[in-house]
């Protein structure tokens, strides 16, 4: 399987997604990518920061008490200068309900 990386300039409130089947594999998988701004040393530590703020309640929400999934990741992503916030879910559940819980979640932390 061949995976090209490209990095798209993400409008204010534009959403995207994708499909993309592996009949050797049955469970689901979701990512949710918040970009946040461009690469300096106060935004990297300002990114970090929240992540480290973050990192557990999420893990603790969507993992623990939520069981939304076996793995349950939250962190910073960062591609060319850009970085943003991230959460990573598979999952055996339908792919809408977890984006649902997901949403909810970011929500509870704003």
């Amino acid at each position: 399987m061949n995976i090209s990386i490209y990095l798209l300039f993400i409008s204010q409130g534009c959403n995207y997604a994708y499909t993309m089947l592996n009949d050797g594999h049955l469970m689901n998988g979701i990512k949710i990518y918040l970009q946040c701004f461009q690469q300096t040393l106060e935004n990297n530590a300002l990114i970090d920061l929240f992540s480290n703020i973050v990192h557990e309640r999420c893990f603790n929400q969507l993992r623990t008490k939520e069981q939304l999934g076996y793995i349950v990741f939250s962190g910073v992503s960062r591609s060319h200068g850009v970085q943003g916030f991230e959460i990573i879910v598979q999952t055996s559940l339908e792919l809408d309900l977890v984006d649902q819980r997901i949403e909810l979640f970011i929500d509870s932390i704003q």
